[in-house]
């Protein structure tokens, strides 16, 4: 019987205590009102300026959007890309006019931002050797797979890369685009890099185009020597085995090949931007007219005066009262 009874003013005490938050809120709600009310003409007149303000800032202001790279750091560049990308976002933050201008060109006051991600791709992070696969094992037993994969010190085992650069309007996106694809290119380290490089991937190219060419020679006579005679002299071939291992041979070269072909376009440039998305609506922006955000902020600019006023009002009478 006596649990009953504490229960019962368990259950009195908390509806009492719903009850008067109710009320607070209604009274909070009505002094609300009544504030609006009392300055009614004030705010419908900031409401009308706040729209006609709203509305010219809409027809004539420049909407901000994302233009999406997708780029390519070759010759070891990927932390070289992220710190450009760094520094040319501290500059921007920085309004360093000088620099911008120099780097961007003219038009550099329509560059807001620009950031760097890596396309995460796991294969290729555990596939470049077999120590980095039992590295991969060792670490993800003590370490969260995404955790471990978005570690920034992984970024130079990823080949393509995320460059989001948002702009002011349309007008000057490509200018501004291969301005900064200029920046991204201008290293004389990495430019010594580069003729190096693309040398030893033609090196590479030709040995392989020559090493193709003998197999087909090799695989022409064989064939002409089994149309001719039926059988396949020991110097060529002296069993299907071999032959089939020629061929395999074969195959594993074109695939080599092919992706030195592909190494060799990719080498144009120490950081090459492989596609570009111009003027995607940037959806990390609240997209609200300023035909609402302007009236919101007048009528909050012009509250928040007052609430300030009252609060101060507050804070001396509370002061008074100490002292005493």
């Amino acid at each position: 019987m006596e649990q009953n009874n504490n229960d019962e003013i368990d259950l009195g005490y908390l509806f009492n205590r719903v009850s008067n938050g109710f009320r607070s809120l209604l009274r909070q709600l009505f002094s609300v009102i009544a504030f609006f009310l009392k300055y009614k003409y004030i705010a419908i007149f900031l409401l009308i300026a706040g729209i006609v303000l709203g509305y010219f800032a809409d027809k004539y202001g420049e909407e901000v959007y994302k233009n999406e790279l997708i780029v390519i750091p070759n010759f070891e560049s990927n932390q070289y890309l992220y710190d450009k990308v760094d520094a040319l976002s501290s500059k921007l933050k920085k309004a360093d006019t000088i620099f911008l201008e120099k780097t961007i060109g003219p038009n550099y006051q329509s560059l807001v931002d620009l950031e760097a991600e890596p396309i995460i791709d796991v294969f290729a992070l555990i596939t470049g050797s077999s120590a980095r696969v039992e590295l991969f094992k060792a670490i993800t037993n003590k370490q969260d797979v995404p955790d471990y994969l978005e570690d920034p010190q992984n970024i130079q085992y990823y080949k393509y890369h995320h460059v989001n650069v948002k702009i002011k309007g349309k007008e000057h996106s490509k200018e501004i685009i291969n301005a900064i694809d200029e920046y991204f290119n201008d290293s004389p380290h990495f430019s010594d890099y580069m003729e190096v490089g693309r040398k030893n991937t033609q090196l590479r190219i030709d040995a392989s185009e020559e090493t193709m060419s003998q197999i087909n020679k090799l695989l022409k006579a064989t064939s002409q020597i089994q149309n001719s005679n039926g059988d396949v002299p020991s110097v060529l071939v002296n069993d299907n085995g071999q032959l089939n291992d020629v061929i395999e041979t074969k195959g594993n070269l074109a695939y080599s090949l092919l992706q030195l072909n592909m190494q060799k376009v990719d080498e144009q440039k120490i950081v090459k931007i492989a596609s570009v998305n111009y003027d995607v609506s940037d959806d990390s922006v609240i997209n609200v007219g300023n035909k609402v955000k302007y009236p919101i902020f007048l009528l909050l600019l012009f509250s928040g005066f007052f609430f300030v006023r009252h609060l101060y009002g507050r804070l001396k009478e509370i002061a008074e009262t100490d002292v005493k």
